[in-house]
């Protein structure tokens, strides 16, 4: 079970990348969130916080690139 854990100096590489990682998802979502506020001519409403299929999908390939970083943090 320890084979899955990394050391210190790879966790704390591994955490600053997701937190790289997660500033394009945010910058995607937000834009999102504009977008879909300009369409209702700015006229805010709650759906226009349920994120859209683009961020959703932003947000898979964020995990998955997390994934693949920390399996490569582990063979390191």
């Amino acid at each position: 079970m320890n084979n899955l854990q990394l050391n210190k100096t790879n966790q704390n590489k591994w955490f600053k990348n997701v937190l790289i990682f997660l500033s394009p998802v945010i910058v995607v979502y937000v834009v999102a969130i504009i977008g879909a506020i300009n369409a209702n001519n700015g006229a805010v409403a709650l759906k226009d916080f349920i994120p859209t299929s683009f961020t959703l999908g932003a947000g898979t390939v964020y995990l998955l690139n997390s994934a693949l970083d920390y399996i490569r943090k582990l063979k390191s």
